[in-house]
């Protein structure tokens, strides 16, 4: 079910995120779209998107939430 990144952000806080059918703004901002994978490790997210979904569609994998102390992400 689609969600805006603003509820996204309230419900999944301190969390890594695999969204499909991302929407996105002119400059590529993400708006909101379908959480299909969500984990406090970011091992569970990202090793696991392949095997999620393997359709082509607009994804976003991310951190949500104000990073912890000595974690950057790209």
């Amino acid at each position: 079910m689609y969600k805006p990144m603003e509820q996204i952000e309230k419900e999944y806080d301190g969390q890594w995120v695999f969204m499909i059918n991302c929407k996105c703004n002119e400059r590529g901002t993400v708006l909101g779209g379908e959480v299909v994978l969500h984990s406090d490790k970011k091992n569970n997210v990202v090793g696991k998107t392949k095997e999620v979904y393997k359709k082509t569609s607009q994804t976003f994998t991310g951190y949500v939430g104000n990073l912890p102390e000595g974690l950057s992400f790209l």
